[in-house]
Parts: structure tokens; C-alpha cells; sequence
């Protein structure tokens, strides 16, 4: 079995997502960050389920179908779809924490962030 692009780039893609959100000091980049590495891993995924000189599990009559092998399996497409819904979801619901972020801390960054969560913490005791 060879190496494809499709098997490489996603999971290249991913690690350097990752190592950015490590050193990431800015929350809108963080979020952009975890929208890429989610996009790799569906990539990576859909690059297993697509291979070349296979065919989609799709035909009228099974008589058809010389040798099961070189048909593609749809399961790896199937959970992606899923994925995609999940990371919709996240992106939104991390957009409408930063919103709330923002408009009480008035700053995207996490470390100005951090300082007046506590400040805000010893005020109250």
C-alpha cells in the first residue's frame, strides 16, 4: 500500500493546528485553529473511504458486482457527515461564549482574560 497526499497533508494539518492552539494567545485564533484541525480530521477521513479504482455502494442489481474489494465503504463518509454537524455546532457554541467573553472582559486575548477572571474572583471574597 502506498502513501497518498490525502493520508499526509490532513494529518500534517492537524499537528500544526494543534502546536498553534498551544502557543495561541488570541481566542478568535483559537477557535479558527480547532475549525482547521476539525477539517483534517474529516479530510483524513474521507481520503480512507475514497481510494483510487473504487466504485460507490451504489448499483441496481448485485449481479453486478464482480469483486466487493474495489467497492468503497461508505461508512467513513457516513460519520463524517456526522462530524460535520458536531463542528458546526462547536464553532457556534464557541462563538457565542466568546461573544459573552467579550462583552464582559472587552478583550480576546487569554491572558488579559485570565488576570481579570481573577481579580473579579478576590473581589468577591
Amino acid at each position: 500500500m502506498s502513501v497518498h497526499v490525502f493520508d499526509v497533508f490532513p494529518i500534517l494539518l492537524f499537528f500544526i493546528s494543534y502546536f498553534g492552539i498551544i502557543i495561541s494567545k488570541n481566542i478568535v485564533k483559537s477557535i479558527i485553529l480547532i475549525i482547521v484541525m476539525q477539517t483534517a480530521v474529516i479530510t483524513f477521513w474521507l481520503g480512507i473511504g475514497a481510494r483510487i479504482g473504487v466504485t460507490p455502494p451504489i448499483f441496481e442489481d448485485i449481479a453486478y458486482v464482480g469483486d466487493f474489494a474495489t467497492i468503497a465503504d461508505p461508512l467513513p463518509q457516513a460519520l463524517m457527515l456526522t462530524a460535520i454537524i458536531i463542528g458546526v455546532a462547536v464553532t457556534a457554541i464557541s462563538i457565542t461564549l466568546l461573544n459573552a467573553l467579550l462583552r464582559k472582559y472587552k478583550t480576546v486575548e487569554w491572558e488579559a482574560m485570565e488576570d481579570m477572571a481573577f481579580e473579579d474572583e478576590q473581589r468577591l471574597e
